[in-house]
């Protein structure tokens, strides 16, 4: 398959292979004319282009496919120059460029797929890709919570860890659990004032419609995610037995990790990531 990527454009043909390189439309000429092409073109194997356009002579053939590679050489000769040959590579649309672009090559590798309703909010400008990752995850319902570990182990206890008394289950884990509850109301109360939920879903299309002005819609995108991921991350370290946090301690941990992020992105030239650092102190007050 990646070989359908490359092609090369042949000047004096000294990068060329004659047989195995993509050099016409009739993709690459060992592939298509196998053992007897050579015999029948009177063309070494290991010969460049450089070689079959000063010395080749043109053929008849009774097989029409062989007239045409003869007739795919006299136009390259017609047009040689004495630069050198040009790599190419092909784009989505199915032609091909000198500038190899990974994005190209994935749109067109890749099979489409309608746009999900969630995307925006997980994929945006200036996420953090472990944090973005951990929620698209969990919308994927691919965590490995206790209610999906009960489905084939129904010997292990399934109770919450953080809060020792319902089920864990990613809608009690994001955010109906009164710990991450105390801690998703610290956050984002002040910005979401009268929106504010607990409810995942409901959360989920918050975060991606963009409602509210850019710079309220990048801090509670971001604040959904800084939280997600750390109440994960304190969930799995109690799996662990290490020293637990309480709210408190991991609200304060979380707001300074905000801070940080809207004072790094403050001098990406955005307006709107200019003024975060001044929505999120004024909505902390």
């Amino acid at each position: 398959m990646a070989k359908s990527f490359h092609k090369m454009e042949v000047n004096n043909g000294k990068q060329t292979s004659f047989w195995y390189d993509n050099w016409s439309s009739l993709s690459c000429l060992k592939d298509l004319l196998n053992e007897g092409g050579s015999i029948a073109l009177g063309i070494m194997e290991n010969e460049m282009m450089e070689d079959v356009l000063l010395r080749h002579r043109k053929r008849r053939h009774r097989i029409q496919i062989l007239n045409e590679a003869e007739n795919k050489i006299e136009k390259v000769k017609r047009r040689a120059s004495q630069e050198d040959d040009v790599p190419l590579w092909k784009q989505y649309d199915n032609k091909f460029s000198r500038q190899f672009s990974t994005k190209k090559t994935w749109m067109c590798i890749r099979q489409p797929q309608p746009e999900s309703s969630w995307s925006k909010g997980v994929w945006f400008p200036h996420s953090t890709p472990k944090y973005s990752f951990l929620v698209w995850v969990a919308i994927k319902n691919r965590l490995q919570l206790m209610d999906r570990i009960l489905s084939w182990n129904n010997a292990v206890n399934g109770t919450f860890v953080l809060c020792q008394v319902e089920m864990e289950t990613c809608q009690h884990l994001f955010f109906r659990c009164h710990y991450s509850s105390k801690i998703w109301r610290e956050m984002v109360e002040g910005i979401l004032k009268e929106d504010y939920t607990t409810s995942w879903d409901e959360n989920l299309t918050i975060i991606s419609q963009a409602r509210r002005c850019p710079t309220e819609t990048f801090i509670i995108r971001y604040t959904f995610q800084v939280v997600a991921h750390s109440i994960w991350r304190e969930r799995n370290a109690r799996k662990h037995g290490e020293q637990p946090l309480d709210e408190k301690c991991l609200a304060k941990m979380i707001d300074k990790m905000v801070r940080l992020k809207l004072l790094l992105v403050k001098g990406k030239g955005k307006k709107y990531l200019e003024e975060g650092l001044m929505k999120w102190f004024a909505t902390r007050l």
